[in-house]
Parts: C-alpha cells; sequence; structure tokens
C-alpha cells in the first residue's frame, strides 16, 4: 500500500508544471500533443461514420424485410378503415356545405337539395361497428358524420323557444293544407284523414277534378273554388282574388277573406312552380358536359322571380293578419325560400320536432313508397299570429302529404286589459 501511494506522489511531481523538464518525464511535446489530439478526432469520425452505416444498412435491411414480408388482413383493414372514415368526413363536411352554405345559389347544390339526403347516413353506419372492432380511434369521425347527417343535412328541426299557450281554447283555429294531385292517388283516404283533424279552414291545391267529393266531405260548409284552388272553412267565406304573377303566366295562389269568430283575416292558397322541370333538363353527364344547365338555371330564376312577385302581391293586400297556406315547391332550409319568404314564420319550423317531409309520397321503384324526403308544403303565418301546435299527415291519398297547424290571433292591446 506505502509502495502503490509513493508511486502516485511521483507520478503528480514529475508531471506538475513547476518541477524542472528533466523530472516532467509524462508531459509530451507541444507538437506532438497536437498530433495526437488530430489522430483521436478523426479516430472518433471513422466511430461516428461506421455507426450510421450500420444503422442505415441495418434500417434499409429492415425496411426490406417490411415489405417483402406479407401483410396480414387485420392491418389492410385497419388502413382501410382509416382511409374510408376520412373521405366520408371529407364527404358529408362538403355536403353539409353544399346544402346549408350555397344552396340554391349554384345549380349542382340546387340539386342536391331536391334529392334524399338519407343515403348518405349509409358509410357513417357501416364505418361505426367497424371502427369499433379494428380502428376505435376513428370511431368518432363516424359518429360525428352521422350528428351532422341526422341534424342539419336532413333538415331535423328542434325549436329551442315556442309561442305562449292560448288563453282561451276557443280562439284556436286549426288549419289544414294538402296538394290533392286532382284525384290520382286516392283523395277519398285523403279527405278521412282531413275529415279526423276536426279543421276550422281547408286549403286545397290541384283541385280540377273531384269537387263532387269535396262536397260530399264538407257538408254546410262555405267554399270557393278558382282555377286549381279550393278554400273551405266553417266560417263565412270572400272571394279577395287570385295571385297572378308574370313569370310562368300562371296562377301562384288564391286569397279569400275569413269572417271567424276570433276575428277577421286573409287566407292565401299558394301553389308555386316545381323545380322538377327544370331538373328534368339535367343529364347524369351535365357535370361535364354542361347539358341542360343553361335551362334550369333559368328555370330556377323564374322560380324565384314568381315567388317574390307573390310576396309583393300578398304585401300589397295585407290589409288584415294573413295566412298562407300551400304547396311552396321549396324546403324552408334552401336559399331560395329563406330570401323570400322571411317575412313569415313558418308553423312547423316555430312548434314541431322532426323532418316533416311531405312529398314525395307516390314514387317510382328506386325509393320505397309513401316514403317522402322532402318538405315543401308550408303554412306561414305573419306576426299577428301564435302558432300552437303543427304536424304532417301519415297517408299517401296524394303525392303530398297535408299539413295541419292550431294557431290563434294575438290579442289586441284592449283585448289583453279586459282579460
Amino acid at each position: 500500500m506505502r509502495r502503490k501511494q509513493t508511486a502516485r506522489c511521483l507520478i503528480l511531481q514529475t508531471c506538475s508544471p513547476a518541477a524542472p523538464w528533466s523530472t516532467r518525464r509524462c508531459e509530451p511535446p507541444r507538437s506532438l500533443s497536437l498530433a495526437s489530439a488530430a489522430c483521436a478526432t478523426q479516430r472518433t469520425r471513422n466511430r461516428t461514420a461506421r455507426m450510421a452505416t450500420t444503422v442505415k444498412t441495418t434500417g434499409t435491411r429492415r425496411i426490406r424485410a417490411e415489405a417483402n414480408s406479407p401483410v396480414s388482413p387485420q392491418q389492410r383493414l385497419r388502413v382501410w378503415t382509416r382511409r374510408l372514415t376520412i373521405v366520408n368526413t371529407v364527404m358529408v363536411l362538403a355536403v353539409l356545405f353544399l346544402l346549408c352554405v350555397v344552396s340554391e345559389e349554384w345549380w349542382i347544390s340546387a340539386a342536391l337539395g331536391y334529392l334524399p339526403r338519407a343515403p348518405y347516413l349509409i358509410p357513417s353506419l357501416f364505418l361505426i361497428p367497424l371502427c369499433l372492432v379494428c380502428q376505435r380511434s376513428f370511431t368518432w369521425a363516424n359518429v360525428l358524420c352521422t350528428i351532422v347527417v341526422l341534424g342539419p343535412v336532413m333538415g331535423l328541426c328542434a325549436p329551442l323557444e315556442r309561442d305562449p299557450p292560448p288563453d282561451n281554447d276557443s280562439r284556436v283555429l286549426t288549419v289544414v293544407s294538402c296538394n290533392a294531385q286532382n284525384g290520382a292517388s286516392d283523395l277519398h283516404r285523403a279527405l278521412r284523414e282531413i275529415e279526423a283533424l276536426h279543421p276550422d279552414v281547408v286549403a286545397l291545391q290541384e283541385t280540377k277534378w273531384g269537387i263532387d267529393m269535396l262536397d260530399e266531405f264538407f257538408v254546410d260548409w262555405e267554399s270557393i273554388h278558382v282555377g286549381e284552388y279550393w278554400v273551405g272553412s266553417r266560417f263565412p267565406l270572400r272571394l279577395v282574388g287570385e295571385l297572378n304573377p308574370e313569370a310562368f303566366e300562371r296562377s301562384s295562389g288564391l286569397m279569400v277573406e275569413v269572417e271567424a269568430p276570433q276575428g277577421t283575416f286573409l287566407l292565401a292558397n299558394v301553389h308555386l312552380n316545381t323545380a322538377r322541370h327544370g331538373l328534368s333538363e339535367l343529364q347524369w353527364h351535365s357535370p361535364l358536359t354542361g347539358a341542360g344547365v343553361d335551362d334550369f338555371e333559368w328555370h330556377q330564376w323564374r322560380r324565384q322571380l314568381e315567388a317574390e312577385e307573390t310576396v309583393a302581391l300578398l304585401a300589397s293586400r295585407a290589409t288584415r293578419p294573413q295566412l298562407l297556406l300551400g304547396d311552396f315547391n321549396a324546403p324552408t332550409t334552401s336559399s331560395l325560400f329563406a330570401g323570400v319568404w322571411n317575412g313569415y314564420r313558418s308553423a312547423f319550423d316555430t312548434t314541431a320536432v322532426g323532418y316533416g317531409y311531405t312529398a314525395p309520397c307516390n314514387t317510382s321503384r328506386f325509393w320505397p313508397s309513401n316514403t317522402p324526403w322532402l318538405r315543401i308544403d308550408h303554412i306561414l303565418c305573419d306576426s299577428t299570429w301564435n302558432v300552437h301546435a303543427c304536424g304532417i299527415g301519415e297517408s299517401d291519398g296524394s303525392d303530398h302529404r297535408l299539413i295541419w297547424a292550431q294557431v290563434s290571433l294575438k290579442a289586441e292591446p284592449a283585448d289583453r286589459t279586459a282579460q
């Protein structure tokens, strides 16, 4: 032990800078020290290069091995599930943008607005269980797509605020509207459904035939029949006149005055032109060739002009509270409807929960019968009305389901004081 300590002390002394050169045997010359450092650095670089080469070679071999190794069916299923989920999400967001933002401002989104929307659910309903099995982290995206389709894409209605209930049930009126399709389907079935609602006022469109049957159902009622429009009421009626816009050179409605015990009001039986005539001009290759696009856009422009002229005619006769019932041939979510009829409230949007689809009921073999996908029949009211309930019929006595509403005139200030 003493020998080791003595040797260590001797080494420290000989290597100390204070010792003479003769005794500093362990310190080499400066040039030799720099050369040694350079060699050490080079050795370190060579070692690092060899390690990098080894890692690169190993990684390349691993990639080649993975590429050459067979992919399991589970891995392929996970990859395709992720890809399909991304495609489905992009598609749903694109449809939402086209239907709810662009709407009828562009011919493609306008055409999509009149097609069934429930099929957009199919990819999400297929991918949700698939994700739960093999790719759970992507399940939320398909669930979100399902909610978007069931909500705004399909036109779900869920009002947050409603009108106050009536002070007196005797003030409530039940009004019904239906496109009778000129009795081509089963007018008797449709009239039985109307009769079960015990309405006070009924407005029918497309009633050029079948008037005798109407008289049998509405005995002791007052009625007015002009052209395709029929209005019946338990209360006295007075013809105000037809609504004749110039867009299509056809009548777009009939206005009558109803002398109800709750108060006298104006009722307009409305039937606007359908988008179907313009859609029939489009072909499957229209997005590529533009075939029929000009005709469709021209028809859409005339439809908007007809609606604007009809609103102007109604405004010119707005001497009393107004109710508008009929086939508007446009959903309330479309830009055409929202931009023209924004001065009125939709009874269904105000009180009902659901979709309220009214047409078409009698479809081709490509769609289930009595399964409409559009809500184009409406009951609209001005600011003088409260809406208490609204609903849609269930039968397919026509190619449109009926729509009904329970409404009441808002009490005048004098009436409120008396109450």
